[in-house]
């Protein structure tokens, strides 16, 4: 029998009720009903819920949506929609607010607890992952080589402070930038080598950049650098991303093109 705590966003009093009921019959524990995204907002500031029940359609300034955006950027708490729309325009919307799952009105008591188990098991899922990746940051700050990694279609999900250094470009997280839109190598002919992302997950296999290889800075400057790149696997094996490490090479120095 589950224990998780359930907290209720509905206007409907009488759809709020018959919840109440159902979701105390499957197990769960209800902790808070509210009748506006205000209003929930406010109280989850006491009590903070496992997951959260919302209805899309609420009354007043914020609708079910943009509740659940202040929600789990505020208090990181898994959200379950309750509508009876199914406009794929409100369904689209809904799925870019992240950690959430959907029920479509009416709904069975086995519709409730498959999508509110999902949304909890997510979430825990996905909060292990960035408590993991917070302390690979933290070890990876204190590195000195450049380290940068990539998701699966090569955008920069890390960089540490070397690789900010040495690549001059502080935003490429926050700007979803491609691994290739900020580390752009060439060799000592001046040509470009090849993707070091692409190269990887085509061979899935850690590979070292060349000899004689360059850095060039958004600047222009050419910096010597030596290095490797590796694929990042799951647990089966599937490719996931790349961990690129450079760092300057024993005969650099900061060359001017030309």
């Amino acid at each position: 029998m589950t224990s998780l705590k359930i907290s209720i966003v509905e206007d409907d009093a009488i759809l709020c009720d018959l919840l109440t009921l159902r979701l105390t019959k499957i197990g769960y524990s209800i902790q808070g009903m509210y009748a506006s995204g205000e209003d929930a907002i406010s109280g989850f500031s006491g009590r903070v819920p496992d997951v959260v029940l919302m209805d899309i359609s609420l009354s007043g300034e914020l609708d079910g949506i943009d509740t659940a955006n202040i929600v789990q950027t505020r208090y990181d708490i898994p959200v379950v929609y309750l509508t009876a729309s199914t406009d794929s325009k409100t369904f689209e919307r809904a799925m870019n607010t992240g950690e959430c799952e959907y029920v479509i009105k009416p709904f069975t008591d086995n519709d409730l607890f498959i999508a509110i188990e999902l949304a909890h098991h997510k979430h825990s899922l996905n909060k292990k992952l960035r408590d993991k990746g917070k302390c690979l940051e933290k070890v990876l700050g204190d590195f000195g080589d450049a380290v940068i990694s990539t998701d699966e279609k090569g955008i920069i999900a890390m960089m540490n402070p070397a690789a900010t250094d040495l690549t001059g470009c502080r935003e490429a997280r926050t700007r979803k930038l491609s691994l290739g839109a900020v580390i752009r190598l060439e060799d000592e002919t001046g040509r470009p080598i090849e993707d070091p992302f692409l190269r990887a997950k085509t061979e899935m296999d850690a590979l070292d950049i060349p000899p004689g290889v360059s850095l060039i800075s958004p600047g222009g400057k050419r910096v010597p650098v030596r290095g490797s790149v590796s694929p990042i696997r799951d647990e089966q094996g599937n490719f996931m991303g790349v961990i690129l490490t450079l760092a300057p090479s024993a005969r650099a120095k900061v060359l001017r093109p030309g």
